[in-house]
């Protein structure tokens, strides 16, 4: 017994040296700017504290994206060009989405030159960070415009999400936005209690502020938990770096699958009236609304035409969705990074600027 004890004890500290020898190679390799994707792959399972601890201490690191996309940020710009703008120039098309919507939107001004175009963008943006958005930015746009509210099949999930920081797990942008939750006829907004890139990188002087803001992501974040946020002296080891990145994953995955089963989040109930509410604002306010459904390339991704369709069809509210104008399962439409192919969004784009022709601008 006492052997069997000695030589599992000489195990870890072997183990042990090696993890220790590895972080030490990897370290080092980061320095040098050596093996590049070995670092990166390392560095994926890092917790999720530790990698804005990191992005904060290190504002020049590749990937960084703590001062992405920050609600208060956009809305502060968007309000200044709209000040700056001629108001007579004609309507202007305001989007509201991610690098998808973004990419479609481009390919139509460079085939229509004449299209005035205002984007307000996030990476991978839920449809609560964009629709927030659109209600936010309200006093920023005017009669004639043209609203689009851009829904992302693989993003729908996050819908149950404060931050991308819970549900993005390998690079996870601290941007904020609310969760919405049914509420007799219409919706609840619970926004979180972190709103700025000021605001997050205070709480690392304030544990008062940072123990209210995790109580609040643990008790309404669906993503939040353990595998990702917890054990943070961990990341020190390559090796449990390694082991923290498979539980983290399968969590993340697990969670999105519980939602979509709608276990976990209504997230139909949710977005039928996020597109209901979204387009009789708009309409009151003289604009026309526009809903873009961006099918992703994952059979498991949540349907937004076969969800949205009854809603959009019902309130004859124009909408632009690619599914109808290209097949998500046939791969050769996207590149390696999940996004379609500039040749696909071309053809979006025709197929989109028909749809503004006939919106009567």
């Amino acid at each position: 017994m006492k052997k069997a004890l000695a030589v599992f004890a000489m195990t870890l500290v072997f183990l042990a040296v090696l993890d220790g020898m590895a972080a030490l190679a990897l370290s080092e390799a980061e320095k040098r700017q050596k093996l590049g994707s070995l670092v990166r792959y390392f560095e994926y399972g890092r917790s999720v504290p530790g990698k804005l601890a990191r992005w904060q201490a290190e504002p020049d690191l590749r990937d960084n994206l703590f001062d992405v996309s920050w609600r208060d940020a956009l809305l502060a710009a968007s309000a200044e060009g709209f000040r700056a703008e001629d108001p007579g120039r004609g309507p202007v098309i305001r989007s509201y989405g991610m690098s998808f919507t973004d990419n479609i939107l481009h390919a139509a001004a460079e085939q229509d030159p004449t299209l005035v175009w205002d984007r307000h963008s996030g990476p991978g943006a839920p449809p609560n960070f964009t629709y927030a958005m659109v209600e936010d930015d309200a006093p920023s746009r005017r009669a004639g415009d043209v609203v689009v509210f851009g829904i992302l099949a693989s993003s729908v999930p996050a819908l149950a999400a404060f931050s991308n920081r819970s549900w993005a797990f390998e690079q996870p942008a601290p941007l904020t936005y609310p969760i919405y939750r049914p509420e007799g006829d219409g919706l609840a907004r619970i926004d979180p209690l972190i709103a700025s890139e000021a605001a997050e990188r205070a709480l690392a002087s304030d544990p008062d502020a940072a123990r209210a803001w995790a109580d609040q992501m643990a008790r309404e974040d669906a993503f939040y938990a353990p595998q990702t946020f917890g054990l943070t002296w961990a990341d020190r080891s390559p090796f449990l770096r390694l082991v923290r990145r498979s539980l983290a994953t399968a969590h993340v995955t697990k969670t999105e699958r519980a939602i979509l089963d709608r276990r976990l989040y209504p997230y139909d109930v949710v977005l039928v009236r996020m597109i209901e509410t979204f387009a009789e604002t708009v309409r009151t306010n003289d604009q026309y609304p526009v809903v873009m459904l961006v099918q992703t390339r994952d059979p498991g991704d949540a349907d937004l035409l076969r969800m949205a369709k009854p809603v959009l069809d019902r309130l004859d509210i124009p909408y632009f969705a690619t599914a109808e104008h290209a097949d998500p399962r046939d791969i050769s439409g996207f590149l390696p990074d999940g996004h379609y192919r500039p040749e696909v969004d071309a053809i979006f784009a025709e197929h989109f600027r028909a749809l503004l022709a006939g919106l009567g601008t």
